[in-house]
């Protein structure tokens, strides 16, 4: 077994990991996957440590959007990843306008003379 670099480890100790989205999309498995690796896939993804292993290194092509996911801990990724996003773009969007007021009159059957 290959020793785990220092700041490796530095991410995969820490807890807990804030998804900063809803978990409600999340499979069990998933959300167990991203509290215990959560952390250190971040560090992964953002470049704060540099992949040392060809798992690491294909994490990464998924990450970028070059290759499909494989490991469940992609899989969690690739979902949160695509949840924060939709989230964003949900807060972003302009809310919907009252409708527009064109100074129509409502239907009044006692005015009407017909």
């Amino acid at each position: 077994m290959s020793k785990v670099p220092a700041d490796h480890l530095e991410y995969l100790n820490r807890r807990p990991f804030a998804l900063r989205c809803s978990a409600a999309v999340f499979p069990a498995d998933e959300l167990q996957t991203l509290r215990d690796y959560g952390n250190w896939l971040e560090a992964l993804a953002t470049g704060v440590i540099q992949p040392v292993t060809a798992e690491q290194k294909h994490f990464l092509k998924v990450e970028q959007g070059a290759a499909e996911p494989r490991t469940d801990c992609e899989r969690a990724w690739v979902r949160l990843r695509g949840r924060r996003e939709y989230e964003l773009e949900q807060q972003i969007a302009p809310p919907h306008s009252p409708p527009e007021d064109y100074g129509m009159i409502e239907w009044d059957a006692e005015r009407c003379w017909w």
